[in-house]
């Protein structure tokens, strides 16, 4: 019958605008909701069966409520750092507990970012859902995506990170070397010899004159051999470093050494200078980085050779300990000549105990900068020093931090070629102008901040930025379809299609926009008038049933 019917299309209109009702409560309680997305109830008609020219039987209206997922609010600045939103497509990945997590347990999508620290330190938002990320490797600190895997994700925790420090690799020195300093003595040490005997013999016989001066490598030197105060032969000597005994005497321009020497017809032995052995050279007290070096008087001032220049670097191990390496110099016997050791501090060093480390010659050109580009001892490359680590079980002659400090092993460029003006030598006073190191001593965590590639870096006083995270941004095909739950929050559905991991900003996925939230879709003005036309669909639907009652009445009394 057409009144029942339009009793109950009436019925039917009061259910769907209450359905409509709700869901502009719901936008208007969370017009302040963090990444609250409005929702609609949308009608359809309903027609029942009948036949053309037959009387017409109402078949009502029916709501369907919609929620608009992918619709983007607006960004609002925050003052905590830990506040994120997401510019673009995508849903922060979050979980119900931090720890102990398994491939069953369920993972919420969502756009709510006001995070917060928990008292275990996990990144956890207002609807107590953990933060979901991509976490670095202990030891590399790299991070490894993985588009599918949910179970690569970890819930973030920063309240793990401890105080950190980094060892030094590199060195840049700026300075300068004053080119009229005076000879070293050690560097040109003269021995002189009395009535030499020659071959055939002189008469009244002659005074000889060894001059020996370091090489920069260890026991030999160049040497320089005067006979009545005339250069007669100059050449290198080298010396056997355990016994000291002569192992090769080789003139300048001869390929094999020799015993003896001629000149003017005169013949004389080395033995009768007193080459054969190291012994004079040391007692006329020239440099040897190997047994009379400017390391040996750091350690006992009573021996070596005093420096006439130090240049002190700051050094950083592997445990944030302070440590100094020392470029130390004496001025050589040519004008654009130095000899240089790089040495630790006396005592670091496990199977060195003056510290030594490395030593060599230093020249420079005419104009008063380095011959070589940039490096020590004549490298073409900046110099590089090896330390081993702390290790009691170690065998070999390489140096090695001592087994007492149980620090790691370090590689350290000494940088002078893109220092400021890096090591020069003018006419001026020897002096540092910079020494520009890395690394860092131990420092206290003192921040966390997430950047726009959704990396968490955790900041420390010492100056330090590392990277312990990267949070992971969840994609759909229709974000739409969607199931809402609890916290602001959303479910994989059907309609939803499979979610799709990525890296913030790769790949269609949104940027992080740190320090802000994302607003609310709702817009009051649109729900108000919303809520008066409901109020109005719903009392004249109401006046439906009461008319229809009121003609079934009519109805009724045709019988009296």
């Amino acid at each position: 019958m057409s009144i029942n019917s339009a009793m109950l299309a009436g019925v039917s209109g009061l259910l769907a605008n209450s359905s409509g009702l709700a869901a502009i409560s719901d936008n208007i309680a969370n017009v302040n909701t963090v990444g609250y997305k409005r929702s609609s109830a949308n009608f359809s008609s309903m027609v029942t069966s009948q036949s053309k020219n037959g009387s017409y039987s109402a078949g009502g209206v029916s709501a369907k409520t919609h929620q608009f997922i992918s619709q983007q609010g607006l960004s609002q600045a925050t003052t905590s750092n830990l506040d994120l939103s997401i510019s673009g497509a995508g849903f922060f990945v979050t979980t119900e507990k931090p720890e102990g997590l398994s491939p069953t347990d369920t993972r919420s999508f969502t756009r709510a970012g006001s995070f917060t620290l928990d008292n275990l330190g996990y990144l956890q938002n207002d609807a107590g859902l953990y933060l979901q990320g991509w976490l670095a490797d202990p030891v590399t600190g790299m991070i490894t995506t993985d588009p599918s895997d949910l179970s690569r994700l970890s819930s973030i925790n920063v309240g793990t990170v401890g105080g950190t420090a980094e060892k030094t690799t590199r060195a840049g020195i700026n300075a300068n070397l004053r080119s009229e300093q005076t000879v070293s003595a050690a560097a040109n040490a003269k021995v002189t010899k009395t009535a030499v005997p020659e071959t055939p013999a002189a008469t009244p016989a002659v005074d000889y004159a060894v001059s020996y001066s370091p090489t920069g490598t260890g026991n030999q030197y160049s040497v320089s051999i005067s006979r009545a105060g005339t250069v007669v032969s100059t050449g290198t000597a080298t010396y056997d470093p355990t016994t000291g005994a002569l192992t090769g005497y080789v003139p300048t321009g001869a390929t094999a050494p020799v015993t003896t020497l001629t000149s003017g017809g005169q013949t004389v032995n080395l033995s009768d200078l007193g080459m054969t052995t190291k012994a004079d050279a040391v007692a006329a007290g020239a440099y040897d980085p190997a047994t009379n070096s400017m390391s040996d008087y750091a350690l006992d001032p009573t021996k070596g050779v005093k420096p006439d220049f130090e240049i002190q670097v700051p050094v950083s191990d592997s445990k944030g300990g302070q440590r100094t390496i020392t470029l130390s110099l004496i001025k050589g016997p040519g004008p654009n000549e130095w000899y240089a050791e790089l040495r630790a501090k006396p005592g670091d060093l496990d199977n060195n105990a003056n510290g030594l480390i490395s030593s060599g010659k230093i020249t420079f050109t005419n104009d008063g900068k380095l011959a070589s580009t940039g490096g020590l001892f004549g490298t073409t490359n900046p110099t590089s020093i090896s330390i081993g680590a702390s290790d009691p079980l170690a065998t070999g002659t390489g140096p090695r931090w001592a087994d007492g400090l149980g620090i790691d092993s370090q590689d350290i460029q000494i940088d002078l070629a893109n220092a400021a003006g890096g090591l020069t030598q003018f006419n001026s006073q020897s002096v540092v102008q910079s020494v520009n190191t890395n690394g860092t001593a131990f420092g206290n965590l003192t921040n966390i901040e997430i950047d726009d590639k959704g990396y968490v870096s955790a900041i420390f006083d010492n100056g330090v930025t590392r990277r312990i995270a990267q949070v992971a941004i969840a994609t759909f095909s229709n974000p739409d379809g969607l199931k809402a739950v609890n916290g602001n929050a959303y479910r994989v559905t059907n309609e939803s299609g499979n979610y799709s991991l990525k890296a913030p900003g790769d790949g269609g996925a949104g940027s992080i926009a740190p320090s802000t939230l994302e607003a609310s879709t709702v817009d009051l003005s649109t729900e108000f008038t919303g809520l008066i036309t409901t109020q109005r669909a719903y009392s004249a639907c109401s006046k439906i049933i009461t008319t229809a009652d009121q003609m079934l009445e009519e109805l009724l009394s045709i019988k009296r």
